[in-house]
């Protein structure tokens, strides 16, 4: 990124060397005093050329790695902010589920029949669709955002521990979305991957 900036500090260095060559040669009266001067005046032109664009083109990069910190640090706290709320619904209705499922079995058993589980689990992931699908929204918007960030990252940033929350949340939305399994399998799994973005959102926020 700074290799164009140290060629040309490089030359600049070269033609301060040659300057004081020159400077040295003239006031020995070393060579034709004219060809001396020009030599000078050369060596002086491309110094201070060669600085003066070496000097601006790093100012412009560090503008540039400015500008992008600052875009991918913006994209960075919608990320965050976001990322909580849809955490904490999908978390709310990943346990009105599993509350709903394991009433229906109780239900069922007070009345001595066979819990229908299939049918326990449509009406409970129907009682929170609403949650499921705004979840599902907003984990499209987080990619958005994440997109962006990958597009702005210069290395300032953790852009992979926003990427491993994405993904942690997105298993837990899709999980939500469609339960299966029994009725213990789906607490065990559920506990694991809420626990797995809680981890993932501590290093984040």
């Amino acid at each position: 990124m700074y290799t164009l900036s140290y060629v040309l500090y490089g030359i600049g260095g070269v033609a301060v060397l040659i300057l004081l060559g020159f400077t040295i040669a003239l006031f020995k009266k070393k060579g034709t005093a004219k060809t001396n001067k020009i030599a000078l005046i050369i060596s002086v032109l491309v110094a201070v050329a060669s600085f003066g664009y070496g000097g601006y083109h790093q100012y412009d990069i560090n503008q540039t790695i400015e500008a992008a910190d600052d875009e991918f640090a913006d994209n960075a706290d919608k990320f965050t902010k976001l990322y909580k709320t849809t955490y904490d619904d999908i978390e709310e209705s990943g346990n009105s589920i599993r509350d709903s499922w394991a009433k229906g079995i109780v239900d069922a058993a007070a009345d001595d029949e066979q819990a229908d589980i299939p049918s326990i689990i449509v009406e409970a992931v129907v009682d929170n669709q609403e949650n499921i699908d705004n979840s599902t929204t907003n984990i499209h918007k987080l990619k958005k955002y994440l997109d962006t960030m990958n597009d702005y990252d210069t290395g300032e940033y953790d852009y992979d521990a926003y990427n491993k929350a994405y993904k942690r949340l997105n298993s837990l939305v899709n999980y939500v979305s469609d339960p299966s399994g029994s009725l213990s399998s789906y607490s065990d799994k559920l506990d694991t991957l809420v626990s797995d973005v809680d981890d993932a959102y501590k290093d984040i926020e």
